[in-house]
């Protein structure tokens, strides 16, 4: 950053599920999820899941969960991408997906997968413009009214 630059400062930092920050930013992304989806009540954490908590300007403002799931092999899955709507059009989701991205390559996975929805046009804007496209479902669960599934092959890491 140059030293003219005043944007605001996005750190990304990998937390335990036992942080308060994470667990009021799981909070906010289900009360979100529930308000667009009325019928929809997912549990704010994931089992097994790496959790990513973004500050603004030291501010906590998002959060994003990486998961590995053994019928996967060398797959891993974004779960509860949100930020705060303070915190828009700053960066902070793509700071989110990038810090996930570069976890998931160095555990040796070699392609992301997420399962969004169409009442979140925001986010599927953010996927696409990150390189991710959209795939059959990879859960049994599959085909619904709302879900979109996508996914992005990670570039190889240098040894």
């Amino acid at each position: 950053m140059s030293s003219h630059d005043s944007s605001p400062t996005v750190w990304v930092s990998r937390v335990g599920d036992d942080d308060a920050d994470l667990a009021e930013l799981l909070r906010r992304t289900v009360a979100e999820l529930t308000a667009r989806y009325p019928t929809y009540h997912p549990e704010p954490f994931v089992d097994d899941a790496e959790y990513f908590v973004a500050r603004l300007d030291g501010r906590p403002v998002g959060c994003i969960a990486l998961v590995v799931h053994d019928d996967l092999p060398g797959v891993g899955e974004v779960k509860r991408l949100y930020v705060d709507d303070t915190a828009r059009r700053a960066g902070v989701a793509q700071a989110l997906m990038s810090s996930l991205e570069a976890r998931a390559g160095a555990r040796g996975l070699t392609r992301i997968v997420l399962e969004t929805g169409n009442r979140q046009p925001e986010a599927v804007a953010l996927y696409e413009r990150l390189g991710y496209a959209v795939v059959d479902p990879y859960h049994p669960q599959g085909w619904n009214e709302v879900s979109i599934f996508m996914a992005r092959d990670l570039a190889p890491t240098q040894e």
